[in-house]
Formats: C-alpha cells, sequence, structure tokens
C-alpha cells in the first residue's frame, strides 16, 4: 500500500508517519519549503528507529 501525506512534521503528522513506517509499504511526504529542515531532522529520527 502506498500513503500520502501532508502535515508531516505537525504534531499529528509525526506520530501518524512514525505509526506508517511500522507498515509495508511506500511514504510520499508533501513538504513546505519553510519546513525543510524541520521534516530532514524527523526523518533522520525516523531512520533510526524504522524497521524498514
Amino acid at each position: 500500500m502506498s500513503y500520502f501525506v501532508t502535515g508531516a512534521t505537525g504534531f499529528i503528522g509525526r506520530f501518524l508517519v512514525s505509526n506508517l513506517l511500522k507498515r509495508k509499504g511506500t511514504i510520499h511526504v508533501l513538504v513546505r519549503k519553510d519546513s525543510q529542515k524541520k521534516f530532514d531532522a524527523t526523518a533522520k529520527k525516523w531512520a533510526g528507529t524504522s524497521s524498514g
């Protein structure tokens, strides 16, 4: 299954993506240019906890 997430850097979005990473599938995330650094930092944390 594929997922498309907007607002991944927000409060709910962070938890949603974190839970989606536990499932099989592809996650596509739309990130505003102003939020790119915040997303990159959060993605590094996810990469360390992802079961892949």
